[in-house]
């Protein structure tokens, strides 16, 4: 028994003496798309912001795992849309409908740095799940109510950017990638958002150390 607690408490150690924190925030644009079954739509601009918090590991900090909250408006617009007034008598409106959907959640993500750790400039790609409340759902211009749409949405983050250093303590980051949900948006409703991001802030390290 002593010789294991010894052995975890070398292990913990041996990382965290490799380890550095780091803080980070983003923002920027979200271009969604909202999939409704038999339905056109189009892309539909938001915004993006993240604050997370970053554990680096290894020798030379190539790999991190970054927790993150966020706040995300997901836009679309409905261009084909069936409206049902009788049973068995849908009507098409071919006018626009915009569907805006805001939302924050957790979204924890591992993340791998290419090149060396005291390199002042450094590609990353990223990807993890996102766990994200609906907090408020806008179709048409009327807000829907709670129990009209799902209130948890379970979807997966890609990404792909670069860290230039300012500095010793401050990153210039910028990336692109994809966000989809795994779960329905709305209730009864066979729908899925999919985006297209782009967002650029700020890391700030802890401690005065290179990456």
């Amino acid at each position: 028994m002593k010789k294991t607690l010894f052995f975890i408490l070398l292990a913990t150690i041996s990382i965290t003496s490799y380890g550095q924190y780091r803080w980070e925030v983003t923002g920027g644009a979200a271009f969604s798309k909202l999939s409704f079954e038999d339905v056109d739509s189009e892309y539909g601009t938001g915004f993006f912001f993240n604050a997370g918090y970053g554990y680096v590991m290894g020798v030379r900090a190539k790999t991190s795992i970054v927790f993150s909250v966020e706040v995300l408006q997901r836009n679309s617009e409905i261009d084909f849309f069936p409206t049902v007034f009788t049973p068995g008598d849908p009507v098409f409106s071919t006018e626009g409908t915009e569907v805006k959907v805001l939302q924050v959640g957790f979204n924890p993500k591992f993340r791998y740095l290419f090149g060396r750790g005291k390199d002042r400039f450094r590609p990353f790609i990223n990807v993890g799940p996102s766990f994200r409340l609906n907090t408020s759902v806008e179709f048409g211009g009327v807000d829907l109510e709670s129990d009209q749409y799902e209130q948890l949405v379970i979807g997966g983050v890609y990404g792909a950017g670069f860290s230039q250093m300012i500095g010793e303590m401050f990153d210039i980051m910028l990336e692109v990638g994809a966000m989809n949900d795994f779960t329905d948006n709305l209730v009864d409703v066979d729908s899925k958002f999919f985006d297209i991001y782009a967002r650029v802030g700020v890391r700030f390290r802890i401690y005065d150390a290179r990456r």
